[in-house]
């Protein structure tokens, strides 16, 4: 067993060892207020080694606030243009935003929300979000005030992330099973276009080997593959592929780049050009690959996007054009950023968000 490995041991071992208590009450979770105390809005909680169903890594400080009282609101004019979406999740809401202009103010909000996380939008420009504390997904359409139009359920879950095919076929991440987040529990499930229950769920526990222990984002291809990212029990970057939608059986593991190091997978998506765009948070950075199948593996990258001056900086979406992508960094006060892609470089805008943002979408969506 290599260093990192052993370290990546000695870590899940402690995380382990905080999720059981003698207590058997599950450790409070992002956004989740232990018996419905009221907490103080600036309360913030280390997190540091815990296992929890939080996509925020590890070692990240967790914040816990009241959520966000009130109705959803959006203006009406902005809602017809381009927009884009982030999920403060300790707040419990997800933002809104025009794409014109630069430092953007806030032109619509989603409220009522159970830690909402990982976001999506189809090409109706309807929005999904994973509301990883409510076990759902939730689909909002234009203007996005009113109830959600649909309710994906995914009792006994908590998903993390959410993408939608060409096709209308929905995936989840579910990052571990509820109450408790116990380890190697991770999953991945499927629905069918309108569907609200699964029409396929898949991990890679068969043989027992969990080299998925943890899954944390999704991306579809232009035919429907879907890949995915997360950890193993070592706490080491792990990628895979999946085909059939509705019809998937098994999850096929990809090897990992010998160039690009990934410590802290995020955000996948595939570009226009069937290329898989991966940010790593430690690398503060998108590393663009030829897109492997089956029994494939990560190469050399194409590109490295530097996402210069990022803190924690592990979501993006990329714009229609497929030349800017818009990140979030749940670090310092919470940002949303704008970077050129694929050269990087400092951000060319910065969207005070504030809070602990963790997933960001666009619409109109960057169709394959």
């Amino acid at each position: 067993m290599g260093i990192r490995q052993a370290l990546g041991l000695s870590a899940a071992i402690a995380g382990l060892a905080g999720c059981s208590g003698t207590s058997g009450v599950n450790p409070t979770a992002l956004g989740q207020f232990p018996g419905g105390a009221a907490q103080s809005s600036q309360r913030q909680a280390a997190g540091a080694g815990r296992l929890d169903n939080s996509l925020l890594p590890p070692t990240a400080t967790r914040m816990f606030r009241q959520p966000i009282a009130g109705p959803s609101f959006m203006d009406v004019q902005a809602a017809t243009h381009p927009l884009i979406f982030v999920s403060d999740t300790p707040d419990g809401v997800v933002d809104i935003y025009p794409q014109a202009g630069k430092s953007q103010k806030v032109a619509g909000q989603i409220t009522g929300l159970n830690q909402p996380q990982g976001l999506a939008v189809d090409a109706q420009r309807n929005l999904y979000v994973a509301n990883t504390n409510g076990s759902n997904v939730l689909v909002y359409a234009p203007p996005y005030s009113a109830a959600p139009i649909l309710t994906l359920n995914d009792a006994g879950e908590f998903p993390a992330d959410v993408a939608v095919s060409t096709t209308g076929v929905v995936a989840v991440t579910n990052i571990c099973s509820a109450p408790r987040c116990r380890p190697n529990t991770a999953s991945i499930a499927f629905y069918a276009k309108g569907g609200t229950t699964p029409c396929a769920t898949v991990s890679d526990q068969a043989g027992g080997v969990f080299d998925l222990a943890r899954v944390y984002f999704a991306g579809f291809d232009a035919s429907g593959n879907l890949y995915v990212d997360g950890s193993d029990i070592y706490n080491e970057a792990t990628f895979g592929f999946i085909q059939g939608g509705c019809q998937a059986t098994t999850v096929s593991i990809l090897g990992t780049s010998p160039v690009f190091s990934f410590y802290l997978p995020g955000s996948i998506a595939v570009t226009k050009s069937g290329e898989l765009a991966i940010i790593d948070l430690e690398e503060h950075a998108i590393g663009t690959f030829v897109a492997p199948v089956t029994g494939g593996s990560l190469g050399n990258p194409l590109s490295v996007t530097p996402l210069t001056g990022s803190l924690e900086t592990f979501t993006f979406a990329l714009l229609a054009s497929g030349n800017d992508v818009y990140t979030t960094d749940s670090g310092g006060t919470g940002t949303s950023g704008e970077f050129a892609y694929p050269t990087g470089g400092a951000a060319v805008n910065t969207i005070a968000v504030g809070g602990q943002p963790v997933g960001v979408a666009v619409s109109p969506s960057y169709q394959l």
